[in-house]
């Protein structure tokens, strides 16, 4: 199964710890928005391409708004934080 975490908060540790215990067994992506472009994971993670500009956080795969839209689709569950 394909998951989608996406994370508004930098602080909340719990979404990146559930997203690492699903990806033992799913295909897990996080989708990291707002002030969460600074948080860091060794999953799959992309960033929203004008939340990681307006804070100048780099590292990240960003994406764009429509990317964000058909990431929405391509997962089996999207799960927000």
């Amino acid at each position: 199964m394909k998951i989608l975490h996406i994370i508004r908060n930098p602080n909340d540790k719990t979404p990146i710890e559930v997203a690492k215990a699903q990806s033992r067994d799913n295909e897990v992506a996080i989708l990291l928005l707002h002030d969460a472009v600074y948080a860091k994971s060794d999953l799959t993670t992309y960033a929203c391409a004008e939340d990681a500009g307006a804070r100048g956080v780099t590292g990240h795969e960003c994406v764009g708004y429509d990317r964000i839209v058909e990431m929405l689709f391509e997962y089996d569950k999207v799960v927000s934080w």
